[in-house]
């Protein structure tokens, strides 16, 4: 999916399988801003939140754990 300014985005659920998490999961350490493969939003007065995650971003993460066993080793 491209959004309005080019950037390439993916869904949560694409992201966690390329990254072999479960979505859950991914949308955790979002939250905590320990991935850095796009924002997670939220709204004031919300409960739920809004990912953005996008390809680029997503792509780059991938290429830092080439070669890492289980990506808490690369979020320690």
């Amino acid at each position: 999916m491209q959004n309005s300014d080019g950037m390439h985005r993916v869904t949560t659920k694409e992201a966690a399988a390329e990254l072999n998490i479960g979505i859950d999961s991914l949308q955790f350490l979002m939250q905590q801003n320990r991935l850095p493969i796009g924002i997670a939003y939220k709204r004031p007065k919300s409960a739920r939140y809004t990912y953005f995650i996008y390809r680029e971003s997503l792509d780059a993460f991938k290429e830092k754990l080439k070669g890492v066993n289980s990506i808490t080793e690369i979020l320690t």
